[in-house]
């Protein structure tokens, strides 16, 4: 029986096997910092790493990436302070990747992120996953002056307003 499943699941098409994430953005990814008993830091910057070293599903052999994948990279811009991304902030920073299966994390090299990396002994690691983890590129706006109220104590409700 776990055999016909298997092949079941080899031989249905993609979208019939796809992803289904709660809602999440970068409000929410705040709070669920802000929550745990990590430390993390919110960063709004220029984001690079080498693109060639993400993972890539290889449908046709039916392989599966590993869930974890680390490589290195690094973010230019500025940390946010209570009166909002104002401090300098240019690092070299881990990245893990995750994968689900066959779908996994996408970021945008060489593009503005708003990220929160985890701290730990000076070192700083983002983690992203297919869902969205804590890295959003080209935030707008209204989503960065959410953040910047979510620091000051003031109104955090993780709804943002549609475009």
């Amino acid at each position: 029986m776990r055999g016909l499943l298997l092949v079941i699941w080899l031989v249905m098409p993609q979208s019939a096997l796809a992803l289904s994430c709660l809602p999440h953005n970068a409000i929410s990814a705040f709070l669920d910092a802000a929550r745990s008993t990590k430390s993390y830091v919110a960063v709004l910057g220029r984001l690079s790493f080498d693109a060639s070293k993400t993972p890539k599903p290889d449908q046709s052999r039916q392989r599966l990436p590993k869930p974890d994948n680390f490589l290195s990279g690094r973010i230019s811009g500025h940390s946010l302070t209570r009166s909002g991304f104002d401090s300098p902030f240019d690092r070299a920073i881990d990245i893990n990747l995750k994968c689900m299966g066959p779908w996994c994390a996408r970021l945008r090299n060489g593009q503005e992120h708003l990220v929160y990396l985890e701290r730990t002994d000076g070192r700083y690691l983002l983690v992203s996953d297919p869902c969205g983890g804590y890295a959003f590129a080209t935030p707008d706006p209204a989503t960065l002056d959410k953040v910047r109220s979510c620091m000051r104590g003031q109104a955090c409700d993780p709804e943002l307003p549609r475009r």
